[in-house]
């Protein structure tokens, strides 16, 4: 008789069998290209273009020291190659030394104005160390790519509060690709954030990429949380529990997630399931001070003052100037 499952397995062996040859053949063309690296160089130890070939492979596989040797000596022998500077660069960022960095990415652009790669790094760097330069280099550097830049220039933007140019260069990224998770995260948290002077707060596209994002992804738990946050943050308590209990779904061990259901049932006035959430995320943290404090109130509200006065005391063993917790126990 025909055994699937015999077949099955054979399958599964074969393609186990690719995956590792395949890995193998990756390791031995790496180590094949290295070894004719080396030779070429033996033959003409002054080419750049194959000391920054190996020293690419180097960086590639985080072989920093050896890396550095060679772009170090490309660097003696021509200063002037932008793909060398580009390469230097990266190579003394990952070592920690970024006044290299910028130095050799500023005469990178010296050389070429134009080069994007160059221009990117640089005004990465700048918004890193949160020069003031930053801002004027993301427009250049947008002036100069299409209005793309990178995620990591936009969520600068964001914390600067430059939300409308956040937003602008989002829509721009969303538009090459419509379902990009990180795109829509970055679009549903800005369009979701209730602060005074946040200009691009929009209910209507918060809960659009929202809603996009969980019907995409809904193994992404982080989306729950962002979404439920916000909608607790609006005081639609109901739809960020049901948002709240679809992470839980995912994870049981974020004490958070239980201690804003905790507030939204207090808000709800379900007050049994509110300190049963507070005793959840206590659980998860005994230290979790305002966890306690959340607690003692509700058994206050419900009048159980010696059960308010342990969860005082908890707040004192944990900070002994603790003002709300002096003053529940002097009450």
């Amino acid at each position: 008789m025909f055994n699937i499952g015999y077949v099955k397995n054979i399958v599964l062996i074969l393609l186990c069998f690719y995956l590792f040859s395949c890995q193998n053949i990756s390791n031995s063309s790496q180590a094949s290209s290295l070894d004719s690296l080396s030779i070429l160089i033996q033959n003409d130890p002054s080419s750049i273009d194959f000391l920054k070939q190996r020293a690419s492979i180097y960086l590639k596989n985080n072989n920093l020291e050896l890396a550095k040797t060679d772009i170090d000596h490309a660097y003696e022998i021509f200063k002037n190659d932008p793909e060398l500077l580009l390469l230097r660069g990266d190579l003394y960022f990952l070592l920690n030394e970024t006044r290299i960095s910028k130095d050799s990415w500023q005469r990178c652009l010296e050389l070429d104005a134009n080069n994007i790669d160059c221009r990117q790094k640089l005004t990465e760097l700048y918004c890193l160390v949160k020069d003031q330069k930053c801002t004027a280099m993301i427009d250049t550097l947008a002036l100069l790519n299409n209005n793309l830049i990178s995620l990591d220039l936009i969520v600068f933007l964001k914390e600067i509060k430059s939300y409308s140019k956040a937003v602008f260069f989002l829509n721009n990224l969303l538009s090459r690709s419509s379902d990009d998770k990180e795109v829509l995260s970055l679009l549903a948290i800005i369009h979701s954030d209730t602060s005074s002077f946040n200009n691009q707060f929009n209910v209507e596209l918060a809960d659009q990429y929202f809603s996009k994002l969980v019907r995409l992804y809904p193994k992404n738990k982080i989306s729950y949380y962002n979404f439920g946050k916000y909608k607790q943050d609006i005081f639609q308590y109901n739809e960020a529990l049901k948002l709240y209990s679809r992470y839980l779904e995912l994870d049981t061990s974020n004490k958070y997630i239980y201690y804003n259901m905790g507030f939204c049932f207090l808000q709800l006035e379900d007050y049994n399931q509110s300190i049963k959430a507070f005793t959840e995320a206590i659980n998860l943290d005994n230290a979790f001070l305002i966890a306690y404090h959340a607690r003692a109130y509700l058994y206050e509200l419900i009048n159980l003052p010696e059960k308010a006065k342990i969860d005082w005391k908890n707040c004192l063993m944990l900070n002994p100037s603790y003002i709300p917790a002096l003053e529940g126990l002097n009450k």
